[in-house]
């Protein structure tokens, strides 16, 4: 897993190294392929339990996926993508529930929309309106786990908290994959009937 090779890299650097290894996390994710940032991004919330690292690795999150996506989206921009593949793009995305920027807020929730920089360059989106669905639909979803994980250490002992948050982060990964699939199946089934 691309995840446990970066941590395992910057592990030599101490803190500082494992929060360059949370934003390559971001990164990759954002532009290659899937890497489950929610679980290294919880994890990295265990380090230290507080309000303050919870904001520190929101912001942290947030950089990696406007970096992740923005490079991929100047990159599709300036490459000579074949006509077919940007129009079977077009056709994927306007498949979807919503076939415009807004797609990219969802997108957090339930993903399937791969390389959506690269969606975003294809479907000619607007870039500033793209990557303010995408950031705000990533801030509420990495927001949202950081205030359950917070809650735990606040209601619980610590290490009941820690399991609790170690639950999360596999009911968060099983949710996410879940809506994933519904939503491609939806999509097959709409495709069938035309």
């Amino acid at each position: 897993m691309i995840g446990d090779a970066l941590i395992n890299f910057f592990q030599n650097f101490g803190l500082a190294g494992f929060i360059i290894a949370l934003f390559f996390i971001f990164l990759v994710d954002s532009m290659i392929f899937p890497s489950l940032p929610e679980l290294f991004f919880l994890i990295a919330f265990l380090l230290n339990p507080s309000f303050q690292w919870g904001i520190f690795l929101l912001f942290i999150a947030l950089l990696g996926i406007f970096c992740g996506n923005s490079l991929l989206y100047f990159m599709a921009k300036k490459a000579k993508i074949p006509n077919f593949i940007k129009e079977m793009m077009k056709k994927y995305s306007g498949m979807l529930l919503l076939g415009d920027e807004r797609l990219l807020f969802l997108n957090n929730i339930a993903p399937v929309l791969p390389y959506s920089g690269a969606f975003m360059a294809v479907n000619e989106w607007n870039y500033k309106k793209s990557m303010i669905y995408l950031e705000a639909g990533a801030a509420l979803k990495f927001s949202i786990l950081l205030l359950l994980s917070n809650s735990f250490y606040i209601l619980f002992k610590e290490g009941v908290a820690r399991k609790a948050t170690l639950a999360l982060i596999f009911v968060t990964i099983a949710v996410s994959l879940s809506l994933s699939y519904f939503r491609k199946r939806k999509m097959e089934g709409r495709r069938g009937k035309i």
